[in-house]
């Protein structure tokens, strides 16, 4: 499987000071995944700027102008974690551009490759139609994905989102829609509170929303589980045109935002089974980075899950270790979600 790398220089730019989603998050992570991309001869495609109009396809007008004005007038809290400096703006048009060439490399009309990973910051998937919360100001993923069905004409799209807090702007953006199917695995409860079993929808958009709020705890078997239980049986009935992966690794043992035991084994475990469904279909996948707030370890997770989805061994020494976990509820609330979803989905 080919993979690339889609890396904007200026994220740095995006200035927020010591917030844990701070301009210190990535230099490491590139180097690390500088070395990959030398080592197996990865490509690293440019980023673009994505347009007003791109924008446009997940947010409103309103919003669109409240975080130009903010980032112009910076710095600006937009919400009580969410903060917009004078270049923001340009940096989270540059982030969405970034995803959007994602796009284009994996469905052949950029240069051809099966995967592309976006490491880009600010993250997107809190960021609603007309509103910035949790660290995002734009929706990449939300944004990518209308972009693959309205430019791209493909009928079919599914975000799968691991971060572990969950994807509750995705899910405004395209709670209504059935050509977009919205997968999230997420802690629960935790912020931004969101993402119950039953929240599957609306409308012509009912039954393609899925959500796994996973116990505390939870680390690399809940997870696998969820997803060959729940997740892949889904997306292979859904049948999409291209997979779009909201990359978060805040779910790690060693990230202090949350109390998920997940490990870079279990990183690479995804992002390969992730890959490996996209291969069988034939479609493309896109990662976009969210979360992952420990700067010690996000260069050894991102290099699993690049790793995963190129198919190459990676070398995931110095991870910290998790913990053992007696019952936390997980089998009781996989069920749960099992009995929620099959309503719509033979699982």
């Amino acid at each position: 499987m080919k993979t690339g790398l889609v890396i904007p220089p200026e994220q740095g730019l995006h200035e927020t000071g010591s917030h844990p989603e701070n301009a210190g998050r990535f230099p490491a992570v590139i180097d690390r995944l500088g070395e990959d991309s030398k080592r197996h001869g990865l490509p690293v495609f440019d980023s673009r700027d994505a347009g007003v109009e791109d924008l446009l396809r997940a947010h409103t007008e309103s919003h669109v102008e409240n975080v130009r004005v903010a980032a112009e007038t910076g710095p600006t809290w937009l919400d009580g974690d969410t903060v917009a400096s004078p270049e923001s703006y340009n940096v989270a048009r540059r982030s969405v551009g970034a995803s959007l060439v994602a796009v284009d490399a994996v469905t052949g009309a950029g240069p051809g490759v099966d995967s592309v990973f976006a490491i880009v910051r600010p993250p997107g998937h809190h960021a609603t139609a007309d509103r910035a919360m949790g660290f995002c100001l734009f929706s990449n993923a939300a944004v990518a994905a209308r972009y693959a069905r309205e430019v791209l004409g493909i009928p079919r799209v599914a975000v799968l989102d691991w971060d572990v807090h969950h994807g509750n702007g995705t899910q405004d953006i395209l709670y209504a829609d059935p050509s977009v199917l919205f997968i999230s695995f997420h802690q629960w409860p935790l912020y931004p509170g969101s993402g119950w079993i039953d929240e599957t929808g609306v409308g012509e958009g009912r039954g393609f929303t899925v959500n796994l709020p996973m116990p505390p705890g939870s680390g690399d078997r809940e997870h696998l589980e969820g997803f060959r239980a729940i997740a892949g049986p889904i997306l292979d009935q859904f049948d999409p045109g291209l997979l779009i992966v909201s990359a978060g690794q805040d779910g790690h043992v060693a990230d202090q935002l949350a109390n998920q035991n997940l490990t870079a084994a279990g990183y690479h475990t995804m992002a390969a089974a992730s890959a490996e469904f996209a291969a069988q279909k034939g479609i493309g996948l896109v990662a976009i980075h969210e979360g992952g707030y420990n700067p010690e370890t996000l260069p050894l997770l991102d290099h699993a899950i690049l790793a995963g989805l190129g198919g190459y061994t990676p070398d995931l020494s110095g991870d910290s270790p998790a913990p053992e976990v007696g019952d936390n509820g997980w089998t009781e609330r996989l069920g749960q979600v099992r009995r929620a979803q099959s309503v719509y989905w033979h699982i």
